[in-house]
């Protein structure tokens, strides 16, 4: 049975530099990338910055071997078909740091904070339980207990809070108004009812990604998140959202049949294509 899911980069082609034929005249293409995601217990997951290749023309390929890891998904011990998404970005950039890729990633995790709150309420769940699933570090309030402390949203989840993202790390902090109420719920629950919101939150988180890539693709097309990020010294490819269904009782060290692909990325009078796999531990 595998525990973990790690995003790969097998290769990057370049079909067509950017900015059209004149521009191709005065200098190559810098490709960076990054992955946003979230795993089954309600981490959000961002790779940070990455370098491809410093110097694309038409034609060139960047090939990975072995194939670079970005990014890692938490199974959350699962045994049977999970399902992931992630949303992939392409960046023609000189930066290491900053500039628009922080603010690229504080809007992904806005909108799948909201995209999470939806799933809870629809299943009838509370933040409480929420919280007792996730695991520490991602958003997590100071002064709650380590079984509840989690790494939902908590700003979005119950209002009151306050957060702060790092494009770095992926990591970030809040803060509770009233955080002390919020006590373990599954004090005095049986088995049955345990597994059972164990279960529905799961499916929460699992449905809340795919939702909010799905909604950033669209977002980052319009001025909720595209406008946002017009002047950065980044120059970003539209994102591409990849979905891959995998079956959990694949052998570790395994790419999983139906997990591995071509995406296409266009932007900036350029064209790339990037092919994927995922590995299971």
């Amino acid at each position: 049975m595998a525990n973990s899911a790690t995003f790969r980069i097998r290769r990057v082609k370049c079909r067509d530099e950017m900015g059209g034929s004149f521009r191709e005249n005065f200098g190559n293409d810098e490709i960076k990338g990054a992955v946003f995601s979230a795993d089954l217990r309600g981490s959000t997951k961002n790779s940070g910055r990455f370098d491809i290749y410093p110097d694309f023309d038409d034609g060139d390929v960047k090939t990975f071997d072995p194939p670079f890891e970005a990014v890692t998904l938490d199974l959350a011990g699962k045994t049977d078909e999970v399902e992931l998404a992630l949303s992939v970005l392409l960046i023609e950039s000189q930066l290491t740091e900053g500039d628009g890729l922080e603010k690229a990633w504080e809007e992904f995790v806005k909108i799948y904070g909201e995209a999470l709150k939806e799933e809870v309420k629809k299943r009838e769940l509370t933040v409480e339980q929420a919280y007792a699933v996730a695991q520490p570090g991602y958003l997590a309030p100071e002064r709650i207990s380590e079984r509840v402390r989690g790494r939902i949203p908590v700003d979005v989840l119950v209002g009151g809070g306050t957060m702060a993202a790092s494009e770095s790390t992926g990591t970030a902090t809040a803060t509770l108004e009233n955080d002390t109420d919020l006590m373990d719920p599954n004090e005095g629950a049986s088995e049955e009812a345990e597994n059972g919101w164990l279960e529905k939150t799961g499916d929460a988180f699992v449905a809340a990604l795919i939702t909010a890539c799905a909604l950033y693709v669209v977002k980052f097309a319009g001025d909720a998140v595209g406008g946002l990020l017009a002047e950065a010294q980044d120059k970003f490819f539209p994102p591409v959202k990849i979905n891959a269904k995998i079956d959990a009782n694949t052998p570790p060290e395994t790419v999983p049949p139906n997990a591995t692909g071509v995406v296409e990325f266009r932007g900036h009078d350029g064209i790339y294509e990037m092919e994927w796999d995922i590995l299971v531990r």
